[in-house]
């Protein structure tokens, strides 16, 4: 975090007076966390010795809980040894009345964070040799961390857990500096600080073995700082989703390839150097920082680069040129102590540090009664608030309230690009608008009835969405939104605007074939669109009121909507006891407070943990895709010029893999033989120019067995004489012969598989 006051965290810093904590004099609140608040103070010694620190403190009300306090202990402990020009120096730990603090160097200057959104705003790019310039002296810091011994001269192996541009501070005079090792941790730390399971850090720049819940290494740190040095080099973030689980899945997926795409600009060195930085498979990064370290400094040496403090400081005076200027300490200080201010002076000014930490204020009744209270969130307008006269201390009496300022709306962006310019906002709103306007819709859960009647629910805004723009529910069929009237859909005004883009979607996509759905195509149709022709757009299906939509990218299933009720996400999880009805509906009724989506509702309460939920939509979608083999009937259609929803949450999995799946788990032995019946004598050949590969198909042991036999027993019939006897072998060489000629791998002589009707 940044160690001085800015614009984005402005309405967070307390224009306080100065007061005494200790033997430190705190200036001026500078930020907040989750369990902390961090101020600039100085502390005075003998003659005119005093030397501006920075107290970061444990907010009193975690002061009473053991775990927060041990987690601010750890912080202390882990970082007290260090002592590194490119790591935050910690001074002191201590405790004032039972409240614990830490005294930490004092970097006059902004985080990158802040750095990259000023330069974003000001229209302005980093040059490149200072961007691997700022990352090499991160390295720098947790090569050292990691290196660095105890007192008793224990290897402390820490991993920082939480690298980020927040926590990476550049000074005005040029330095670069890590900080917060809040969430560390160190081969000496005890308890399950460090285990798998536990999600720490910031989600964007987590690694894939962190949101998965596994154990992680120093690696971890690793693939965070890859992340900080595309960012620095794009001013874009790398894998900002449109909500907290989207950007799960795409820390996990670590599709480095698609963000490299967009941008050319980065010198294909850097490129290189980013691939192994952000290896998806931490067996395939770098092994530590110091090699990450050498490659930086490889490239700026390379291009006859020589990039020194100097230059940082030139970058950091330029963005903040006011700021740079200011001083750390004011000319004139007054030391404030109890005696120097009378007691209702001193309780005014405890009040109004109340109100601005959002907290009700306990005054006490004076000679015009009792002062009135306000509601947490409220904030003191200090342009209206009046002042005892001679005193300059604020009067409660006479401050006006205000109420909080209002949340923005969220920046639009590409679904295909969720990578936003780096801001220092972060907001995110719903739009209030319904027919009753009382209720959000975004917030709201709604329940379905169809023209058939079938009633389904209750399911969130953005699943309503889905089904509108799947044009499996029309407007004048009839939702009710939290358990109230009956209305046609079309009544929601929320819903016109989507309905009409639904439109405009519908009329863009082209028809590139269709049929007639049976079991027998489906292994062949799926076979053309991933692998075969490697096609982008969306596969319909529609069997009486289900139907299904997969969308594709690239030959790969990336996005499955499904209006079958056992498929939604809650039933999904009610089903296999991950969680209860009780949970999801009430999951579902809240979800528009974060986002509108039942997933993120669920990690938000606690339901399920974030890697859970990532692992859980990863089972969902490929339950998804292996339920289409069961359809016998319906109709089909592929359509190109078909984009993924933008609310939907992209994943990924290996198609053919997921064929020979289906083939096991939705192909039975009495269906194979129907399927089958004329083929038991007919001649096996390999198929030329197939684009099969049958290594893509991850066939097991004794698949693979009834495969090499193919070439010598090219039958149905042959195999079977020469195999063991029994149902299971049966099985087996009808799933192995099916599988073949379905894909185009193998094909009865002198018969030409039909492609789909266009």
């Amino acid at each position: 975090m940044s160690q001085e006051p800015n614009g984005s965290a402005a309405s967070n810093v307390s224009q306080m007076r100065p007061r005494q904590f200790g033997k430190y004099l705190l200036l001026e609140k500078i930020g907040s966390g989750g369990m902390a608040e961090i101020f600039k103070a100085v502390v005075r010694g003998a003659g005119d010795f005093q030397k501006v620190v920075v107290i970061k403190r444990i907010l009193i009300g975690y002061s009473r809980d053991p775990s927060f306090v041990k987690m601010f202990v750890d912080e202390a402990r882990i970082t007290a040894p260090l002592q590194h020009a490119n790591i935050v120096s910690i001074h002191e730990f201590d405790q004032v009345d039972g409240q614990y603090y830490l005294a930490m160097e004092l970097i006059h200057g902004r985080d990158l964070q802040r750095v990259m959104a000023r330069a974003n705003k000001l229209g302005r790019t980093l040059p490149p040799e200072l961007a691997v310039h700022m990352v090499g002296e991160v390295c720098k810091a947790l090569w050292y961390a990691y290196n660095a011994r105890d007192p008793y001269g224990n290897a402390l192996q820490i991993i920082h857990r939480d690298t980020s541009p927040s926590n990476v501070l550049l000074s005005f005079d040029g330095e670069v500096k890590v900080t917060d090792f809040g969430v560390a941790k160190a081969a000496t730390s005890g308890g399950d600080q460090g285990g798998a399971g536990v999600l720490k850090g910031k989600l964007g720049y987590m690694s894939p073995e962190q949101v998965m819940g596994r154990e992680i290494d120093h690696r971890s740190d690793i693939f965070g700082l890859g992340i900080i040095l595309f960012e620095t080099l794009t001013l874009k973030r790398m894998f900002l989703g449109r909500t907290d689980l989207q950007t799960l899945i795409n820390v996990r997926d670590a599709d480095v390839e698609k963000r490299l795409a967009s941008h050319p600009e980065i010198e294909a060195g850097l490129a290189d150097i980013l691939r192994k930085a952000l290896a998806k498979d931490r067996e395939r990064r770098y092994k530590n920082s110091h090699d990450f370290l050498n490659d930086l400094q490889d490239w700026l040496y390379s291009r006859n680069h020589r990039v020194s403090s100097t230059q940082v400081s030139a970058l950091m005076r330029d963005l903040f040129p006011e700021e740079a200027e200011q001083e750390l300490l004011p000319l004139e200080v007054e030391e404030v102590t109890e005696g120097s201010r009378s007691a209702a002076a001193a309780a005014a000014v405890a009040a109004i540090d109340e109100l601005r930490a959002g907290r009700e204020p306990t005054l006490s009744s004076g000679p015009g009664g009792a002062q009135p209270s306000t509601a947490t969130g409220l904030q003191v307008e200090p342009a209206n608030v009046q002042r005892d006269a001679g005193k300059g201390v604020p009067n409660p009496s006479t401050m006006r309230l205000k109420p909080p300022l209002p949340v923005q709306p969220p920046r639009a962006t590409d679904p295909d690009l969720p990578d936003p310019s780096i801001d220092d906002s972060g907001l995110r709103a719903m739009a209030q608008n319904t027919r009753s306007a009382r209720v959000a819709p975004q917030a709201a859960s709604f329940r379905i009835r169809d023209r058939e009647g079938n009633l389904f629910g209750p399911v969130s805004f953005d699943n309503v969405l889905s089904l509108l723009k799947s044009r499996s529910i029309t407007e004048d069929e009839s939702c009710s939104m939290n358990d109230g009237e009956w209305m046609p859909v079309g009544d929601v005004t929320a819903f016109r605007g989507h309905m009409r883009d639904a439109g405009v979607e519908a009329s863009r996509r082209v028809l590139l074939f269709e049929g007639t759905v049976e079991r027998r195509v489906m292994v062949r149709l799926i076979t053309q669109i991933v692998r075969d022709q490697r096609l982008s757009g969306v596969l319909t299906l529609k069997q009486g009121s289900n139907q299904k939509e997969v969308y594709f990218r690239d030959g790969r299933p990336r996005f499955i909507y499904s209006n079958l009720k056992l498929e939604l996400l809650g039933e999904f999880l009610v089903r296999r006891r991950m969680t209860t009805r009780e949970s999801v509906d009430d999951a579902v009724r809240q979800s528009g407070n974060v986002t509108g989506r039942l997933g993120d509702a669920l990690v938000s309460q606690g339901v399920v943990g974030a890697h859970e939920l990532a692992e859980v939509l990863s089972l969902q979608f490929r339950e998804r895709f292996l339920e289409l083999f069961s359809w016998d009937s319906g109709w089909y259609g592929f359509f190109e010029n078909a984009s993924i929803p933008k609310a939907a949450v992209t994943m990924d999995l290996d198609p053919m893999e997921a064929l020979s799946e289906a083939v096991r788990a939705q192909y039975p032995l009495t269906l194979l033989r129907a399927l089958l019946s004329d083929a038991g004598p007919r001649r096996l050949v390999r198929a030329e120019n197939t684009r099969v590969v049958m290594s893509e198909l991850k066939l097991l042991p004794r698949e693979m067995r009834v495969l090499n036999l193919l070439d010598s027993q090219p039958s149905i019939n042959q195999l079977l004489k020469v195999l063991p006897q029994g149902p299971e072998t049966e099985l087996l060489v009808y799933r192995v012969v099916f599988l073949m000629t379905e894909t185009g791998a193998w094909t009865f002589r002198g018969s030409q598989s039909s492609p789909p009707r266009r």
